[in-house]
């Protein structure tokens, strides 16, 4: 049995109720280290209390499928680095489903998560968006012939990585959550989102716009639909022991971006 309604704007905040058969058994809570994790970067559960899965649909509107113009200042470069036009399918991936988290960043300190990588090739960020947990590595190395550099002015993390060619990498550890935003000082039309997260409880739909977080602890929960050029959607859920509770998304373009 799942019950869903829409919530008002609640930035990195809901309030996490586990059932009380949860609480009993000492629940895993989302503010907790060294869960085991599953391949798309959700942990599965550790106490005797049988986990739940959240899971559902992606739809994105005409406005995001829109086409996005890329230009080359290096029109010789070697064919397989020329940067390719978006296509309509492009945006899925860009979306990201994930549990709010009520532990702010300076309560738990960050645990040592995975890295992650954004490549520099075909004077793009690859990938465009990348999700990680608070106190992940990212690398950026570079795979083209030319320079490229690596800042970033956001709040959640300000850097500068310097100029450095094909073959180097230079890395950031996150510890705040929040939307980093990604440019090359040499290459204006570079640009990449990092997504850090409280929490290891996210997925990305796949090319049919389906997305399952599976190993999710029993409670209520704040469960937020993301893209950078829509508003967050934001839903309370109930997850029971053991069950699936299903939540589907219509992502639509907003007229101005959250700050980042």
């Amino acid at each position: 049995m799942t019950r869903s309604r829409e919530i008002p704007h609640q930035p990195w905040k809901t309030a996490v109720r586990p059932v009380l058969l949860a609480a009993a058994v000492g629940l895993l809570t989302l503010g907790s280290s060294g869960p085991e994790r599953h391949s798309n970067g959700s942990a599965a559960p550790t106490s005797s209390v049988a986990a739940g899965v959240i899971r559902g649909t992606v739809q994105v509107g005409p406005e995001l499928n829109a086409q996005r113009a890329r230009f080359s200042l290096y029109p010789d470069l070697h064919p397989k680095t020329t940067p390719p036009v978006a296509t309509s399918d492009d945006e899925l991936p860009n979306v990201v489903i994930y549990l709010e988290s009520e532990t702010p960043d300076e309560a738990t300190p960050p645990r040592a998560a995975r890295a992650g990588a954004i490549e520099q090739r075909g004077e793009s960020f690859v990938p465009h968006l990348l999700v990680v947990e608070r106190g992940s590595t990212v690398d950026f190395p570079n795979r083209d012939f030319i320079f490229h550099n690596v800042f970033s002015l956001s709040k959640s993390a300000s850097f500068d990585l310097g100029r450095y060619p094909r073959g180097d990498s230079r890395s950031v550890r996150f510890d705040k959550a929040g939307i980093v935003k990604v440019f090359c000082h040499i290459h204006p039309d570079m640009s990449a989102v990092i997504l850090v997260l409280n929490n290891p409880f996210f997925a990305s739909p796949d090319p049919q716009g389906v997305y399952e977080i599976p190993g999710v602890p029993p409670g209520t929960y704040t469960l937020t639909a993301w893209h950078e050029r829509a508003r967050p959607i934001r839903r309370q859920i109930v997850l029971l022991p053991g069950q699936a509770a299903e939540q589907h998304f219509a992502i639509p373009l907003q007229d101005a971006l959250d700050g980042g």
